[in-house]
């Protein structure tokens, strides 16, 4: 039963290191889905891993296959990338939020804030000019947090 156990941890955990590289990637179709898994595809004698995989499925791929469709993406975007003198970021928030954007640098060291406020639901942009923010040549990396969920963007500036 451990074996049965550890093995079943093991593949959830490398479908969802898998999902959150394809989803961040963009390329992640709807292949996953509630009925992805079911009870007749599971062939294990023990019937209580069966009931757990059949229990794990039902509710915990329903939201892993809303996040992976979008309806929870919030399309956190910036271009030119590269850039040169300004970039626009964008991103679409589904609900009314506390937002907060920052840069910081590759070493870890925040060089500024450009949003942290409430906003309203619906498609955001900033058009952000380097030089107020003294950004030289280089790879960056924006940090969107919105309420309790953190998203990241590397941008290059030329």
């Amino acid at each position: 039963m451990k074996k049965l156990y550890k093995i079943i941890v093991l593949f959830v955990g490398l479908i969802a290191m898998n999902i959150s590289v394809q989803a961040q990637l963009g390329v992640l179709s709807s292949y996953f889905s509630p009925e992805t898994i079911t009870a007749n595809d599971i062939s294990i004698a023990n019937e209580d891993a069966v009931n757990f995989a059949v229990q794990f499925s039902n509710e915990d791929w329903a939201g892993l296959s809303t996040l992976v469709a979008g309806k929870e993406a919030i399309n956190f975007t910036n271009y030119p990338n590269p850039a040169i003198t300004s970039t626009t970021i964008a991103y679409t928030l589904t609900a009314k939020a506390a937002v907060n954007l920052r840069v910081i640098d590759l070493a870890g060291k925040q060089l500024a804030v450009l949003i942290k406020q409430e906003q309203v639901a619906g498609k955001q942009e900033f058009y952000w000019e380097l030089a107020k923010n003294n950004i030289t040549s280089g790879m960056y990396i924006l940090i969107l947090q919105v309420e309790n969920k953190v998203y990241s963007r590397k941008i290059i500036v030329q």
